[in-house]
């Protein structure tokens, strides 16, 4: 265990890596995509974390615009799909698909869009939130992240960020909690076995907020994606 602080040895760690790549070019091959995803409870930070991540090692991070995508290639209006995205029966999808495109799509075809965006997106360096993309990118090398925090310290936070009671954003934290596991299920449910957002064994690592504040998170998804052989590059935060 290094005696020095374990942010400034991760930072050390990565500036040698990419210091051996850049005085070895040999080495570098060609690469693969770095795609993170992350899926997150509510009000576990998993948001503010990904803009972390992204402004660290320099790539961009989706989440509405994978939704934007979508409507894009349903010829859609995303404003009628924003309030429900991750959080509706799939009886319900399917109604609000057909009625935004005007036909008669079914679910299935809502999932084959969302898949066709994805693994379009994956095809470059990216940080993927929610919308089930550790699942739809499954086999190929991407590191996948759960985020996750106790019910009453994500209602804490939501109650602080929306000025909102506490009881109301626990209520809240609820709702939209389970919605999203609700939405994993009936998306993937016919394609995985075990899809649920329960099952730990879906992702390379999982996070618990609780008393990890978000940067510690960041560089904690860092060391063990160095550890998982992912070349991260030179950091371009100060860790």
């Amino acid at each position: 265990m290094p005696s020095q602080d374990p942010l400034s040895y991760l930072q050390a760690l990565l500036a040698r890596d990419f210091e051996c790549h850049r005085q070895h070019p040999h080495l570098q091959e060609i690469r693969a995509p770095l795609v993170i995803t992350i899926s997150r409870d509510y009000g576990a930070q998993g948001e503010t974390i990904a803009r972390r991540l992204s402004e660290c090692l320099g790539i961009p991070v989706y989440d509405r615009e994978i939704l934007d995508r979508v409507a894009q290639r349903a010829k859609a209006d995303k404003f009628h799909f924003q309030a429900h995205d991750e959080q509706v029966s799939a009886g319900f999808s399917t109604f609000l698909y057909s009625l935004v495109s005007g036909t008669s799509a079914t679910l299935a075809d809502y999932r084959r869009h969302l898949y066709e965006v994805v693994t379009d997106i994956a095809r470059q360096d990216c940080i993927l939130i929610g919308r089930g993309a550790h699942l739809i990118l499954t086999g190929k090398k991407i590191f996948r992240v759960r985020v996750v925090a106790s019910k009453l310290v994500c209602a804490s936070r939501i109650a602080e960020e929306f000025n909102i009671p506490l009881l109301e954003a626990e209520q809240k934290v609820y709702e939209v909690n389970n919605k999203r596991h609700k939405s994993i299920l009936e998306l993937y449910g016919a394609s995985f076995e075990h899809c649920s957002l329960e099952h730990a064994k879906n992702f390379d690592l999982v996070i618990n907020t609780d008393n990890i504040p978000a940067e510690s998170a960041m560089a904690v998804i860092l060391f063990a994606m160095r550890e998982a052989c992912f070349e991260l590059g030179a950091p371009r935060c100060t860790l």
